[in-house]
């Protein structure tokens, strides 16, 4: 049996992580005025002000109704890919890079980056829980991770799991890395290996667009290194500054990368052999119109008998009309016999092979 598990924004809440309509809240909440002489702060209050009138430093950020991360990204991508500009904020400038929509675009990743980094909450309690579950249950082997989240909690998990005597288990993305061919780099993966599929980048991924190659940070969020130091971000075959892949899940992806274009790729091979695809933590939006293009395409053209498809996506806090709507997306979309759960991400870590044989008996009958 082949499972496929899905991980939305809701398995990094499981964590502690913000979600992404709280990055901004969470980041700008003790930003002082020191903080603000930063090129990169001294540009987000400007554009949060004049954008969106809200002054980081004056308002009380603990009940701001900021706008979400994926649409103030989604704006600067849509300007770019239109060639247009926002009045004081232009594609780029010709004396100082100051209103640049394309450098605003990077301080709103390494603003990401940060809130993320910053969170001393997440212990990645349900994520390795539920790898462990998978491994007892002999069937880890046999399940491919797809994550629309760019933190590094699932990437962790299973890298750990490493160990030439104990676990030759190896972490597979589906994509090159220069590391490979570095000595005593990161090993390129063999059997036995785990598939995980990032298809909106990742955080420990930085991309050179000078030689076109992948680099990867190991359990590191090599974004951070912008931040902190660029030179550590330097790419490992021609020594040119890299930068990041993070795609804001909105109707306007520019997909164009060579690498996310691979794991697309091979996100809706290993789908197309799935049995049982889990959704955790993911509310199924409107604007994923990406996903849904290629879980539509997978449903339509499979060999094997129809894809059996379950959700966890409650939570405590989450209103059952909210619930409600959610199910109605799914089911509208992929159908009524979407088994959609009243559990959450971290009901299924803890025991995900009863939720497995249910289903899987359910549609035997």
């Amino acid at each position: 049996m082949k499972i496929g598990i899905f991980l939305g924004a809701g398995a990094s809440a499981a964590e502690s992580l913000p979600i992404q309509n709280e990055l901004f809240s969470k980041y700008f909440k003790d930003i002082t005025k020191e903080d603000c002489k930063s090129d990169m702060n001294r540009e987000l209050y400007k554009f949060f002000k004049q954008m969106f009138n809200i002054d980081i430093l004056k308002d009380n950020t603990d009940v701001v109704n900021f706008p979400t991360f994926e649409e103030v990204l989604g704006l600067l991508d849509l300007a770019e890919q239109r060639r247009e500009s926002f009045k004081n904020f232009g594609l780029e400038t010709l004396n100082n890079r100051s209103d640049s929509i394309r450098y605003l675009r990077q301080y709103l990743i390494l603003l990401m980056a940060q809130a993320i980094n910053n969170t001393t909450e997440n212990t990645n309690k349900y994520h390795s829980l539920l790898v462990k579950n998978l491994l007892d249950a002999n069937v880890l082997l046999d399940t491919t991770f797809i994550s629309a989240n760019y933190d590094i909690n699932i990437d962790n998990t299973i890298a750990s799991l490493y160990s030439e005597k104990n676990h030759p288990i190896m972490l597979d993305y589906g994509v090159d890395f220069t590391n490979f061919n570095i000595k005593n780099g990161w090993k390129r993966p063999k059997d036995p290996l785990i598939k995980l599929y990032k298809i909106h980048g990742s955080l420990n991924w930085l991309y050179c667009p000078i030689c076109n190659s992948l680099n990867l940070t190991p359990y590191e969020g090599g974004v951070m290194r912008l931040l902190k130091n660029t030179e550590e971000t330097r790419c490992l075959e021609c020594q040119e500054i890299t930068v990041p892949i993070i795609i804001p899940p909105t109707y306007f992806k520019n997909m164009a990368n060579v690498f996310l274009s691979t794991v697309w790729n091979e996100t809706e091979k290993a789908l197309r052999e799935t049995d049982i695809l889990v959704f955790c933590g993911y509310s199924f939006p409107e604007a994923d119109i990406h996903i849904k293009y290629m879980l539509k395409r997978i449903q339509t053209s499979r060999k094997k008998p129809p894809l059996k498809i379950m959700v966890f996506n409650n939570h405590s806090k989450k209103y059952k009309s909210s619930l409600k709507k959610e199910e109605f997306r799914y089911k509208r979309f992929l159908g009524e016999d979407v088994i959609f759960t009243k559990n959450s991400f971290q009901d299924f870590a803890t025991d995900p092979m009863k939720f497995i044989n249910d289903v899987t008996k359910k549609f035997d009958k």
